[in-house]
């Protein structure tokens, strides 16, 4: 049986991916096999493209999938097979974007009744790492003033969906075309090409958090927004990539230089898995959770594209671009 599966040729634009047909993998021992449906495009998959955190080419992007289980390797349960399911793939490649991927069935995160496959992975990498930023990294309560940037990307929207629910005072930076999506979603939006947010936020007299995908340089300003006992959380470098691991190394010294700040105001680095608390074991749990929130209608996610994984090229256009809110799925027939 034949698997086309995305590939990143070389560092590079959109232009670096290519698709191709090869031999469906097989599950080894304690695996399964998922017919993919839908996988995840996520920033992550462009810093790759671009060069940095890149294994050698060509490689497969993709942080996560939902699909069903078609296979089982040895030592795995057999009735798994016909399972709905989501997972999260380890590096370094990560392997999503494919017809098939194996995994191990310790890493499966039921999809329950009722819940189609975009919506599942549109609760995958983004709103896991919304979650785990609002109830691990920072714990903030009801009535506590928030600044998020990128409000209207993956991540942002579901943080302001999660905030919602903890009834926080948001605010969020996007360009003025994305402005309904945050109000729909209970934020205050602010055009960051337009207006200073520091000045803006200064007004209200400073924020209890802020979450900023952006780093570098950024993270200064973002800093100057908070109250004394405030946290400013970096969990991206978008701001860095025009510079390569120049750019990111210059950002964590940025980082590191507030962290040694003594004014009461407190810094912290995110990376999904990586951080302390966030390992794959709590974000599967932490999809569960969330996907049984979406079950009660409790969470909302936003998916601004489907694109069929045939046209991957195009999904990366449109991230490189910001061109759309919410999140960006592939789509298999």
């Amino acid at each position: 049986m034949t698997s086309r599966r995305v590939v990143i040729t070389r560092k590079g634009g959109p232009e670096a991916l290519a698709v191709v047909d090869t031999p469906a993998p097989e599950p080894r021992r304690g695996q399964v096999r998922i017919t993919v449906a839908v996988a995840g495009v996520a920033f992550g998959d462009v810093v790759r493209r671009r060069g940095l955190l890149a294994p050698r080419h060509p490689f497969t992007p993709g942080y996560d999938v939902a699909g069903t289980v078609d296979a089982a390797g040895p030592a795995v349960d057999a009735s798994l097979v016909g399972a709905r399911v989501a997972a999260l793939l380890p590096g370094p490649g990560l392997g999503g974007y494919a017809e098939h991927v194996c995994v191990a069935a310790e890493r499966l995160v039921p999809i329950p009744d009722g819940i189609d496959f975009a919506d599942a992975i549109s609760l995958g990498l983004n709103y896991v790492t919304a979650y785990q930023l609002l109830h691990r990294v920072v714990r903030l309560r009801p009535g506590q003033r928030v600044l998020v940037h990128g409000a209207a990307g993956g991540v942002g929207t579901a943080l302001l969906d999660l905030g919602r629910r903890l009834e926080l005072e948001m605010y969020g930076t996007a360009s003025a075309g994305k402005h309904e999506l945050l109000r729909a979603r209970g934020a205050i939006p602010i055009d960051y090409r337009r207006c200073d947010f520091v000045d803006r936020i200064a007004e209200l007299g400073g924020v209890d958090a802020v979450f900023d995908p952006i780093g570098g340089a950024h993270l200064l300003r973002s800093y100057r927004t908070l109250r004394r006992g405030g946290t400013l959380v970096s969990f991206g470098v978008s701001g860095d990539l025009s510079r390569g691991w120049r750019g990111v190394l210059a950002g964590l010294g940025i980082f590191a230089s507030l962290k040694l700040r003594p004014d009461r105001r407190r810094v912290r680095l995110y990376a999904i898995t990586a951080t302390r608390g966030a390992g794959w074991r709590r974000c599967r749990d932490d999809w569960a959770e969330l996907l049984d929130l979406r079950r009660r209608g409790r969470v909302d996610p936003v998916i601004g594209a489907r694109v069929p994984l045939g046209e991957a090229r195009r999904a990366h256009e449109l991230m490189d671009a910001a061109a759309v809110s919410g999140k960006i799925v592939l789509t298999c027939p």
